[in-house]
């Protein structure tokens, strides 16, 4: 049945339109220019010169995103307001899409509001205005998802081209999204069980599908010497990920249950779903408990969005870390969709309107206050470099580090800093120093401790540095520390 455009004319439409703009505005307006973490520095040099031997940025490349960095480059001299920019417009744009979805599943005046309560989702919008794949990556996904109910309900087969074009976007931008591609094959099923696509049919859609992601993937080999040098990028970066560094079930030492409860409770729905607000929160508890059981909306929308979330889940949990709430955001995103899809699918009543309408409001509040702390907030490894580069003026230093080494990097301070891992590549490395101070993280210290080594005697705090835990989950709050042990060995 086909809806009038007149039908979506409405209070709530409005309010929801306003919103989205408003939130849209002030991203442009708070533009953060701090590369705060490793991976923002790899993305951000990768802007200047792409290099993935140098992790710049590291595998597999991120071409798409990179490459609309260093278009948008051209006209923003910062390569880290450039990324970030790219990522609002992609994420601006997917309001299209969103307000394309929730049309088929709400009553049509409440289809802006909807929209509106998924795009301007507080941790969200917060991940958007970063120099990280994420924002770009969220954006693709609602056209990604999008075009699979579009090609779903197309009887002409030629219209299943546009997802598998847009999952190759999906992936160049990031990669961590492939299990999307559960999608692609839940169309080509229906088509097949219904008869409208034949086996060799499948066979040569799977293969157009491989062929747009080698598209991306033949011009990263290319840059770096070919397929095997990628392979060989891919098999090292991998690895680290899988067995080191990379936060997995295997990483971690993060029992199942605890990495569930984390997933599920803190990431996606204390910070992810409400931003840490325990009025949204409140708010959000109240709303899905007056949906009625009734309510209905497109059944295989339903399923295919639950089919995503179900497979996306079960890869955040396995294969990703589960510390840094960012890598649950297409679960966060598809959840408050399907909770205000839900919710609005029904008539509300007067009171019913006045609580989603507040819930939106708040949650606009909420996201424009944390833009702008995120703009405005020196992150805590910053503070400490500008901390050193005048302690470092009056006698020379040298300080050891974990992951914060690249950002120092990146920021050319004027002192010594190495990154270090081991207690003894330190101590020979610290010798070379004499007539230098010495000073230490917090996670470098934490490190000799879990190699077995007391350093409790060696050191004393410096001074402390703190930025928001939401925006920077790993390094928020930082503790310097001065190397004792050098200067007693003299006295002795």
């Amino acid at each position: 049945m086909r809806v009038k455009s007149g039908e979506f004319m409405s209070w709530p439409n409005v309010a929801g339109a306003f919103a989205v703009m408003a939130i849209f505005v002030l991203q442009v307006m708070w533009i953060p220019s701090y590369a705060a973490t490793w991976d923002m520095v790899d993305f951000a040099l990768g802007v200047l010169h792409f290099d993935m031997y140098q992790m710049q940025p590291h595998f597999p490349g991120y071409p798409y995103f990179i490459l609309g960095g260093k278009v948008l480059h051209l006209m923003v001299g910062d390569p880290v307001q450039a990324l970030t920019l790219f990522n609002i417009i992609l994420y601006g744009s997917a309001i299209i899409p969103l307000f394309l979805l929730m049309k088929r599943i709400v009553r049509p005046a409440y289809a802006g509001m909807a929209a509106a309560i998924v795009y301007t989702s507080s941790f969200t919008v917060l991940m958007v205005n970063q120099p990280m794949s994420e924002g770009a990556a969220v954006g693709v996904m609602w056209w990604y998802i999008w075009s699979l109910v579009f090609a779903n309900e197309r009887t002409h087969n030629g219209f299943l081209i546009l997802p598998l074009f847009l999952f190759s976007l999906l992936l160049g931008i990031r990669l961590s999204y492939l299990v999307f591609g559960i999608g692609i094959l839940m169309v080509l099923y229906r088509k097949w069980k219904e008869g409208m696509v034949t086996f060799l049919d499948t066979f040569v859609y799977l293969l157009i599908a491989i062929l747009f992601q080698l598209l991306w993937v033949a011009g990263i080999s290319m840059s770096e010497g070919g397929y095997e040098s990628f392979l060989r990028l891919g098999l090292s970066f991998t690895n680290g990920h899988f067995q080191e560094w990379g936060g997995t079930i295997r990483a971690s030492g993060l029992s199942l249950l605890d990495r569930i409860v984390k997933l599920i409770f803190v990431n996606t729905i204390w910070v992810g779903g409400v931003g840490e607000s325990l009025l949204l929160l409140i708010l959000m508890v109240v709303g899905l408990a007056a949906v009625r059981k009734d309510s209905h909306g497109n059944r295989y929308m339903t399923s295919l969005m639950l089919m995503l979330m179900g497979s996306y889940f079960l890869w955040a949990l396995f294969a990703q870390n589960v510390m840094k709430p960012r890598h649950a955001l297409p679960l966060i995103g598809i959840a408050l969709f399907l909770g205000a899809g839900k919710l609005l699918s029904q008539r509300l009543s007067r009171a019913g309107f006045k609580l989603v309408l507040s819930f939106l409001l708040l949650q606009v509040y909420h996201t424009s206050t944390l833009l702008y702390k995120h703009a405005s907030d020196v992150p805590a490894v910053y503070q400490m470099a500008d901390y050193l580069e005048s302690e470092g003026k009056g006698k020379p230093l040298v300080v050891y580090t974990w992951e914060e080494s690249r950002v120092l990097e990146y920021l050319d301070v004027p002192f010594i800093h190495k990154k270090v891992q081991t207690y003894e590549v330190f101590t020979t490395d610290a010798g070379y120093y004499p007539e230098r101070d010495i000073y230490l993280t917090d996670k470098v210290v934490e490190g000799f401790k879990k190699q077995g080594i007391q350093v409790d005697g060696f050191v004393k705090v410096e001074k402390h540095f703190h930025s928001s835990e939401l925006i920077d989950p790993i390094y928020h709050d930082l503790t310097l520390y001065k190397w004792e042990k050098q200067r007693e060995e003299e006295e002795g």
